[in-house]
């Protein structure tokens, strides 16, 4: 994770949208817009997110903002990650998809 935190908005499973502190660079990648006036994502939910692997092994996991991405649907297999010291992206394959969890705590 490269880039800066901010607000993302996060569309849940529960049909309603919420603020979620993540990487720029990801929220990009799945989706997400700056958030204004969405309410916190609550504590003990888990948002959805995909497991994605480099060529050189290295493997990440990746929150996805917005159901419809291509990157959650499956229509894109790759996604383009920065790294830390490295100029540019890299690519990464997308090795997982994994839905959002709830526990007793939210």
């Amino acid at each position: 994770m490269a880039g800066p935190l901010g607000h993302f908005v996060y569309v849940s499973d529960d049909g309603n949208s919420y603020k979620l502190k993540m990487d720029a660079s990801n929220a990009a990648v799945g989706g997400g817009v700056a958030a204004t006036t969405e309410t916190e994502y609550r504590r003990g939910w888990y948002p959805r997110y995909i497991l994605a692997e480099s060529s050189a092994g290295k493997r990440r996991k990746v929150p996805i903002c917005d159901p419809a991405s291509g990157v959650w649907t499956g229509a894109t297999a790759t996604v383009a990650l920065e790294e830390v010291g490295v100029t540019g992206t890299v690519t990464y394959t997308v090795t997982g998809r994994f839905g959002e969890q709830r526990t007793s705590r939210g």
